[in-house]
């Protein structure tokens, strides 16, 4: 019992003193939001300077981590794997704010599809940030014979926007601060995306899959930030 105690007041100093405190979600969601903005322009910028040149409508966004289509290819790869750990904390922080747990919850009958449409989303964000990850670490050039880039780039895509979608799905049915037309956008148009994209496999279409989730990904993050002062 004892030692289950310490356990309980371990993840409280971890969970709620550092991953959900709002100085630290703060500080990583800006700097993962500057370090992401920063490599993939950046990245893009450098990738002119390829013989062959690169561009949205050609070029996969893994391209833009290989040496084969850009001369310093450091920029994505980096800037994926520091920008998903920095982005830990705003999952956290997002799965407690959005949708409170049923048992802290003390004014009323608070719905418990809310509480799990916030553990679905959180659930497949991380598998998300996990392939995120993952693919700065094995690029294109790192793929290893397993093809290890390919397996997490699909991973990092179906996280993202199961996660969204879910999100989306408790913004748009469940009263929250975040704009339901907001809501209604996460769980139709990431997902659409993302059907033409494994339907077609155009490299224009896996940038549009990564532009439509950027699109509700920076202003809820900043949202989230604006409100944590009130706190």
């Amino acid at each position: 019992m004892g030692l289950y105690r310490k356990m309980l007041k371990a993840k409280s100093r971890i969970y709620d003193n550092f991953l959900t405190n709002p100085k630290v979600v703060k500080i990583c969601t800006i700097l993962a939001l500057f370090v992401w903005f920063f490599a993939l322009i950046a990245g893009y910028i450098v990738a002119q300077f390829d013989p062959d040149g690169y561009n949205i409508v050609n070029n996969y966004i893994s391209d833009m981590g290989s040496f084969n289509h850009t001369p310093l290819p450091y920029f994505l790869d980096y800037g994926a794997m520091i920008t998903a750990i920095l982005i830990i904390p705003a999952n956290f922080y997002m799965e407690k704010t959005i949708a409170p747990s049923p048992i802290n919850k003390g004014d009323g009958e608070f719905p418990r599809m809310m509480y799990r449409l916030s553990g679905c989303g959180a659930y497949h964000m991380f598998m998300g940030i996990f392939g995120f990850f993952m693919i700065g670490l094995f690029s294109e050039d790192r793929s290893t014979p397993l093809g290890l880039h390919w397996i997490f780039s699909h991973v990092v895509f179906f996280g993202l926007i199961m996660g969204t979608f879910f999100y989306g799905l408790l913004i748009l049915f469940y009263k929250t601060e975040i704009p339901r037309l907001l809501g209604l956008y996460m769980v139709v148009v990431p997902f659409i995306t993302g059907i033409i994209f494994i339907a077609t496999y155009v490299p224009f279409w896996e940038w549009m899959m990564l532009f439509t989730l950027m699109i509700w990904m920076v202003p809820v993050n900043a949202f989230l930030v604006k409100n944590m002062g009130k706190e």
